[in-house]
Formats: C-alpha cells, sequence, structure tokens
C-alpha cells in the first residue's frame, strides 16, 4: 500500500509592529566616564606620535636615543593634542548654539539637533578638561619620561617586527661566507633605507585615517 504523505503549510508567524517605547533606557555617559575615555585616547595619541618620530630618527642614523630629547618632544607632542581638544571643544560649543534652532530629527549623523544639545555640550566640557589636564602634564618631567620610554619600547617592537617579516620574506636562506660578510653593510643600508620608506608610508596613512575619523566621535 502506497502512503501519500502531504507537506505541511506553515503556519506564517505574526509579529507585532516595531514599538521603540519598549526599548531599555541606555544610561548617557557621564562626565567622569567620557573624561576618563577621552583621557585614555589622548594618551594613545600621544604615545603613537611620538613612537613615530622615534623611529623616522632611527632608521636615519641621526643620533642614538636620548632619553631628555625624547621627555622633550614628548611636551611638544602634547601641545599638538591640546590644540586639537581646544579645536574639537570650540567647535562643539558652535555646534551646540547651531543645533538648538533646529527641531525634529536628523538627517544624517552630522546633521545635529536641538535634541542634541545635551551630548554636544559634554563633548564641549569633555574636551576642555582633557585640554586642561595635558596641560598639566606638560609640567611634569616624570610624566614625560614614562610616556616616551613607552614610546620607545612601542617603537622597537614595530622596527623589529618589520625586521623580522622582510627578512623572512626576503632573506629565507642565508648562507653567511666571505661574500656575505663583505656586502652586509651595504644590505643593511638598503634594508634601512626601505625600511624607513615602508614606515613613513603607514605614519602617513595613520595620520590621513586619524584626519578623517573623530577620537571623540562616541560622545556624539
Amino acid at each position: 500500500m502506497w502512503r501519500i504523505w502531504r507537506k505541511r503549510a506553515r503556519k506564517r508567524k505574526s509579529f507585532a509592529p516595531f514599538d521603540r517605547a519598549a526599548l531599555p533606557n541606555v544610561a548617557p555617559l557621564t562626565f567622569s566616564e567620557s573624561f576618563a575615555e577621552g583621557l585614555l585616547v589622548a594618551e594613545s595619541a600621544a604615545r603613537m606620535a611620538l613612537k613615530n618620530r622615534i623611529i623616522i630618527r632611527a632608521l636615519r642614523g641621526d643620533e642614538p636615543f636620548d632619553a631628555e630629547r625624547a621627555a622633550a618632544e614628548a611636551r611638544e607632542v602634547l601641545y599638538e593634542l591640546i590644540r586639537q581638544t581646544d579645536e574639537v571643544a570650540e567647535w562643539s560649543a558652535a555646534e551646540r548654539q547651531a543645533a538648538a534652532h533646529r527641531d525634529g530629527r536628523a538627517a544624517n549623523e552630522h546633521d545635529y539637533r536641538r535634541a542634541d544639545a545635551r551630548n554636544l555640550r559634554l563633548r564641549e566640557q569633555v574636551n576642555t578638561a582633557v585640554a586642561k589636564r595635558l596641560e598639566e602634564l606638560r609640567g611634569d618631567q616624570e610624566y614625560l619620561s614614562r610616556l616616551a620610554e613607552g614610546a620607545r619600547d612601542a617603537a622597537w617592537t614595530e622596527v623589529a617586527r618589520e625586521i623580522d617579516a622582510r627578512l623572512d620574506r626576503e632573506w629565507p636562506d642565508i648562507e653567511v661566507d666571505e661574500t656575505y660578510l663583505r656586502e652586509r653593510d651595504d644590505r643593511m643600508r638598503d634594508l634601512s633605507r626601505e625600511l624607513e620608506r615602508d614606515l613613513l608610508e603607514v605614519a602617513r596613512r595613520r595620520e590621513e585615517r586619524d584626519e578623517l575619523d573623530d577620537a571623540f566621535g562616541s560622545w556624539g
């Protein structure tokens, strides 16, 4: 006897319409949380900028690492960051004043309205406070020394990693003989120039990316 099986029709599930009011309330960021995060971002940016300076100088062979000079450069880097954070604070204040006259829903993430006034005010306050703290740290010699040492460690790690990768890629098997020893200095000079070019290109791309990114955008 043949049994005929019929596929049962699936019962379509009905979904309730989306209710925005049912979403859980998200606590807004506090000033303390935003300030702590902003200071971490600023210190990371300072360490990266200082690291790039150390890498470039090391590859060019200008002079050996000098702790006092590195600390002085750390002060310069912090000064540049202070200028940037001050500019962001001024921009936030201007946007907040303009947004106060705009009602309705934003068309995009850069279209600020009256409802965004709190976030813009928070961004202004946080950047102002970060700039003030960085100015204080510029006068702390112990902090500058730690920042310089951390940048030096990061620079050496990056250079060593690039050297290892290039050696593995271009010279996987090297026979050390008289010819190798005789030509070693020339090869090291060529390698240094190539590393400098590659690392400068990485730094350039990173700077372009940073110009497009808003380091404090998460507070907007």
